[in-house]
């Protein structure tokens, strides 16, 4: 039970289908929605779980193959990358220096022309504000959205970089987010598919796989502990949600919003995604205020520490796109 046997039966299934079937235009879009989810994995550098299906039964050529016959292409990998951005070794808080930046961007004459910046900008309307709520911000993929809750002077505002490289600090064990990532798919494969028994199984499973990590445990609910507002909506980009379940496990107060997540996780998320176009997902988090900005440094005394770019490109890009959230 797990990542790979998920996937081998949910694709295997999927290919059944595709091959067996007249196929309908939403029955192509999903099809054109997996094969970016496997691409996507492979541009992150996830390659395994792409190598063991197209070794056990050629997932990703009978993939691509159901769309060359449908005559339909692929969703291509269509953003900016810089290579080896270059971070500086002072260490910045991460709250001050998002006051910071949204004060300098301020200042800046030019706003990013990017397209998608409208579509993040929308889901952060959509997420609302309400009171006697806490809104935690899962950095770096929601520094858009903080910003955008900040600039209308929201209260109860938590920016926390959660990150693989925090939880590796703590727990000084590699990917351990795998750990908490597990439980989702097991949930899936025992057939939990609505939320109301998905999350259940999950969170029996979180809580003892935090067990392991008892430090991790602690810091996380003594964080949680330091919020005291009565519901927490935790705030990311999407795909499965592992952070924001972690932290529902640890907390009955806590729901999430999602901008989206993986296909099929459509029905189990529902309400709490903004949109079903996973295919969208990388646009967002390839923001350069996102993606390349800054970067986790470390997490001492309740704070997060940040090292920022010294690349005056990414910043430069970087202010123009916060700029766009200062508007209104």
């Amino acid at each position: 039970m797990g990542f790979i046997s998920f996937n081998e039966n949910y694709y295997r299934k999927k290919l059944e289908k595709y091959e067996r079937d007249q196929l309908s235009d939403a029955d192509i879009y999903e099809a054109k929605q997996l094969l970016k989810v496997l691409d996507d994995l492979a541009d992150e550098g996830y390659t395994n779980l792409n190598d063991c299906m197209e070794e056990d039964f050629s997932c990703l050529t009978r993939l691509r193959e159901v769309l060359h016959k449908n005559g339909v292409a692929p969703f291509p990998i269509d953003y900016e990358r810089l290579a080896d951005t270059v971070y500086s070794k002072e260490e910045y808080e991460l709250e001050e220096l998002l006051g910071q930046l949204l004060s300098e961007a301020g200042k800046v004459g030019s706003v990013s022309a990017n397209p998608f910046l409208e579509e993040i900008y929308k889901y952060s309307e959509w997420i609302r504000y309400d009171e006697d709520t806490a809104y935690v911000f899962l950095m770096r993929d929601a520094l858009l959205p903080y910003i955008y809750f900040r600039s209308k002077n929201r209260d109860n505002l938590y920016p926390w970089l959660i990150s693989r490289k925090f939880l590796r600090e703590i727990t000084e064990i590699d990917d351990m987010d795998d750990d908490i990532r597990i439980p989702l798919y097991g949930a899936l494969e025992k057939g939990h598919v609505s939320y109301d028994r998905y999350f259940p199984f999950c969170r029996e499973e979180i809580l003892e796989a935090l067990d392991e990590y008892p430090e991790l445990k602690k810091i996380l609910s003594d964080m949680l502990g330091t919020i005291k507002q009565n519901r927490i909506v935790v705030i990311e980009s999407g795909y499965m949600g592992t952070i924001p379940m972690m932290l529902a496990a640890l907390d009955s107060r806590v729901d999430f919003r999602l901008f989206t997540t993986a296909p099929f996780l459509y029905d189990t998320y529902q309400d709490k995604i903004f949109c079903r176009r996973y295919e969208d997902i990388r646009k967002f988090e390839t923001m350069y205020s996102q993606d390349l900005f800054m970067q986790y440094s470390s997490w001492r005394d309740g704070k997060f520490y940040v090292n920022i770019t010294t690349d005056d490109i990414v910043r430069e890009r970087s202010l123009a796109e916060i700029k766009m959230f200062l508007k209104g």
